[in-house]
């Protein structure tokens, strides 16, 4: 089994820090898909037209409304993966002096730096936000990260599963049982959901540019971070490595398996953060969690996860870089000169050149030992 050692491929000496490598791992995994395989799996149709590249493109995109992609997982595993790493740096902290006030420091310092990155990324208005507005994928992060951190600190892995399921409860009354002037309750559609209208009155009232910071759809995602927390919990406690592998194993097969059946009453759908989508991606991403881990931790099989370990230790840096920094502009200049003899295959030899400019430049920062601690 490969070891994890301070040698010049892997610079972070994992034992002594106490981090799981399964869990940067997952992480870089989670961030390379939207930030590298996203744009390589969307170049392959111009390939060949087939079955299963139109599939692998279909899955990088969001569906209009209800449904469910591949590209829907990213967001909501990020945020659990959050809450998995909560038990492992809110320990140490807490066994400082002055620990649990220091820790509220931390954990308001943490979700002001993610709010104030996220006005950044998304300085220039475009894509699913055409016009300009306090609102990001960061802040959303944030947002769910400081109440999932609050509970977690005052409350035990019992207390954090009853918030968990009691928030989702509380959204799915709120959603299935408020009424919608024009619509009534339990509409799920577009126009007639209570967080569009929600939405429409706070642009009214306050401004347009915080339809999306108001907003009650927050408040499943605190439970993803939450059951990201009871898993980290999990994988903290004594059990031997097999015991934690099957619970994870266990717990996320049962998870996708309710999701089918919450879906029934509140359709999977990413836009709503639904109690179904939220059990469904909480389950992916513990099976997940589950395969990396068994991997790399009880097999012991580290070499092939150090190329995700590398996107996961700066996985914040590479989602502002790819939008602070242009990496397709920079491959063309390597690979502009003979991509145009390529004909169909062009499209992808760009989008590969893209992924790896990325990656070399995140392990550049990792040689460095150059990370954004948040």
């Amino acid at each position: 089994m490969d070891k994890p050692a301070r040698t010049d491929e892997s610079p972070i000496d994992f034992a002594a820090s106490g981090r799981l490598q399964s869990l940067d791992a997952l992480r870089g995994f989670d961030m390379f898909l939207l930030v590298g395989l996203g744009g390589i799996f969307r170049a392959l149709p111009e390939l060949s037209d087939n079955t299963l590249f139109n599939f692998l493109a279909q899955q990088c995109e969001h569906p209009e409304w209800h449904g469910f992609t591949l590209w829907d997982l990213i967001f909501p595993l990020f945020i659990f993966v959050v809450g998995v790493a909560m038990p492992f740096s809110f320990t140490k902290r807490l066994q400082q002096e002055n620990g649990k006030r220091r820790l509220y420091k931390h954990i308001m310092i943490r979700t002001i730096i993610l709010s104030l990155l996220g006005l950044v990324y998304w300085g220039t208005p475009g894509g699913a936000h055409p016009q300009w507005g306090y609102y990001s994928v960061l802040y959303r992060i944030g947002i769910s990260y400081l109440f999932a951190a609050i509970i977690m600190v005052n409350t035990k892995p019992r207390g954090q599963a009853i918030w968990a399921f009691g928030l989702l409860i509380g959204y799915w009354l709120i959603m299935r049982f408020v009424p919608v002037p024009g619509y009534g309750a339990g509409n799920f559609t577009e126009a007639g959901c209570l967080t569009t209208f929600i939405a429409q009155k706070v642009s009214d009232i306050v401004s347009p540019k915080f339809r999306y910071v108001i907003s009650i759809n927050l408040v499943p995602t605190v439970s993803t971070a939450l059951f990201g927390a009871l898993a980290g919990q999990w994988l903290r406690s004594s059990r031997n490595p097999r015991d934690k592998t099957l619970g994870l194993l266990f717990a996320g097969a049962v998870f996708v398996a309710f999701s089918f059946v919450v879906h029934l009453s509140f359709p999977i759908n990413k836009k709503l953060w639904s109690a179904s989508f939220t059990f469904l991606t909480c389950g992916l991403s513990m099976l997940l969690l589950c395969l990396f881990y068994w991997l790399i931790e009880v097999l012991g099989y580290r070499k092939w996860a150090f190329f995700f370990i590398v996107v996961g230790m700066n996985s914040i840096t590479i989602y502002l870089g790819s939008q602070l920094i242009a990496f397709g502009r920079i491959a063309s200049i390597f690979v502009g000169g003979f991509s145009d003899s390529l004909g169909s295959a062009e499209a992808l030899v760009r989008a590969v050149a893209a992924a790896a400019l990325k990656w070399l430049f995140l392990y550049y920062l990792y040689r460095q030992k150059i990370f954004l601690k948040i």
